[in-house]
């Protein structure tokens, strides 16, 4: 199993790439939230319900490393039996800041339908901390299910993404002036009517042009980690939802705060 994309390569692992994985560097900080490569290594290799993953660059060296990890249960959730988690995902320090980190979870999801194509059910747990890595998460499609305040190295978030083909996308939001911009594989799919004032994001409406329940869902999955790149102050995002789309708000992590008006929903994106 492979994936080739614009930058790198996704395969399993083989023997071949251990000298660069005993070289591969993370800094102290790095460490906090994730293990060098040859300390799990090993492990996931005489596991049969893991599979090592490398990822290369075009130059085959190791940019990165993660496990995926079929019928794991996490400590602090309930999540699925027939399940696959990504655990520990890491990029090659001296590899960092040329965009490998956006493509590796872009097609990570891709990349596991291969490997366990009967499993429905992507997770993975991150440091609440570790805003740079979850915000990169969210972008990619995944959600966030749960927080859990007592996890192995203090806070931690649960992320979660169906498998369904439909919630795997490479939807990017462009903030272009005053519109923003939906470019699935760099082609303009649509745009998004957003207004700001002080703390608050109003989503006035979404104007796609194909593809509408796909790209709505990644919008959707997307807008908080956008929200709080472009407009620092702005502590939640707010819609007026029409009854047949209600549904799909809140599997989104929209709540409805006011009981007088059931579909003005918010989420709360600084937390």
């Amino acid at each position: 199993m492979e994936f080739i994309g614009s930058q790198i390569k996704i395969v399993q692992y083989k023997e071949e790439y251990r000298e660069q994985l005993e070289a591969f560097e993370l800094t102290e900080r790095q460490m906090i939230y994730s293990s060098l490569p040859v300390e799990v290594l090993d492990e996931g290799l005489y596991d049969p319900n893991r599979r090592p993953c490398i990822v290369l660059n075009h130059d085959d060296q190791v940019v990165g490393f993660f496990v995926l990890h079929q019928h794991y249960q996490h400590e602090g959730y309930d999540t699925p039996v027939n399940a696959v988690y990504v655990r520990s995902l890491s990029i090659n320090n001296k590899l960092q800041g040329q965009g490998y980190g956006t493509e590796i979870m872009m097609n990570i999801p891709e990349f596991a339908q291969s490997v366990f194509p009967d499993f429905e059910h992507l997770f993975l747990v991150v440091d609440a901390e570790n805003q740079g890595a979850w915000n990169l998460y969210e972008r990619a499609g995944f959600m966030h299910l749960a927080t859990n305040p007592n996890g192995p190295i203090g806070k931690e978030r649960l992320y979660y993404l169906d498998l369904d083909a439909k919630y795997v996308s490479k939807l990017r939001l462009v903030r272009d002036d005053a519109i923003v911009r939906l470019l699935k594989d760099e082609d303009e799919v649509g745009t998004l009517e957003l207004t700001v004032d002080g703390k608050v994001a109003v989503l006035k409406a979404m104007n796609i042009k194909e593809d509408v329940e796909t790209i709505r869902e990644n919008v959707l999955r997307q807008i908080a980690t956008f929200v709080r790149k472009h407009y620092e102050a702005v502590v939640q995002i707010e819609a007026d939802v029409p009854d047949a789309l209600i549904d799909v708000y809140l599997n989104n992590n929209f709540v409805a705060m006011d009981s007088d008006r059931p579909n003005y929903l918010t989420k709360l994106i600084r937390y």
